[in-house]
């Protein structure tokens, strides 16, 4: 490491599940995953189930909140296996009485994200906290997502373009992370169309035509 680099920030995932667990406690809706309305949130969701035909797969939700995107999918007639990990204990025992036929797993994913395969792997605004490294730690995640799946990997962040600059979030380059996905993988592709100072990553092993 050159003298004049700062050494990268230790993790701070405790910041991550106080910032969660505080909102579950006041909000049973979008508000507790920190969105700004239930549109943008339903945005999202949109735009993530559009990086290929979920219907009747497998599909893992990284940082799963209270189960909403399971919910979203269902109202479109969307079908999945479905199975969320969340690092908040409180999320998921919420989650899993929301959404009974569904999974839902304790699990902090900067740990790992375990052997189990998927077909798609998703993840909406779940690394936007300011946790310490995020960009080394965000990239090794996607690389394992890649990894992990069948089909395909959506993933949404915010973006640098957000004039807002809270200090308690991490706001990501989208040049940078498309820059770094096309070093594994070949088909990505990045949207910023959908909503102001966000952007979507979408990872593919087959392009879907």
């Amino acid at each position: 490491m050159d003298a004049s680099t700062p050494p990268p920030r230790p993790y701070n995932q405790q910041r991550v599940a106080d910032f969660f667990r505080v909102h579950a406690r006041l909000y049973n809706d979008w508000r507790a995953l920190g969105w700004q309305s239930r549109s943008t949130q339903f945005r999202r969701f949109a735009v993530l189930a559009e990086v290929g035909a979920l219907h009747q797969t497998r599909v893992l939700d990284v940082g799963c909140g209270l189960g909403d995107l399971y919910g979203y999918l269902g109202s479109q007639g969307i079908w999945v296996t479905y199975t969320g990990y969340d690092l908040v204990p409180e999320m998921v025992a919420r989650a899993s009485k929301r959404y009974p036929e569904a999974r839902f797993l304790v699990r902090d994913v900067l740990q790992g994200l375990g052997d189990e395969p998927f077909d798609y792997i998703v993840s909406s605004g779940a690394f936007n906290i300011d946790f310490g490294d995020n960009l080394v730690a965000i990239q090794r995640v996607l690389r394992e997502m890649y990894d992990t799946c069948t089909r395909g990997v959506a993933m949404n962040f915010l973006s640098i373009t957000d004039p807002r600059r809270d200090p308690i979030f991490h706001l990501y380059d989208p040049q940078v992370m498309l820059a770094y996905c096309q070093t594994f993988c070949p088909q990505v592709r990045v949207r910023q169309d959908y909503l102001p100072n966000d952007f979507t990553i979408y990872l593919w092993r087959e392009r879907p035509v």
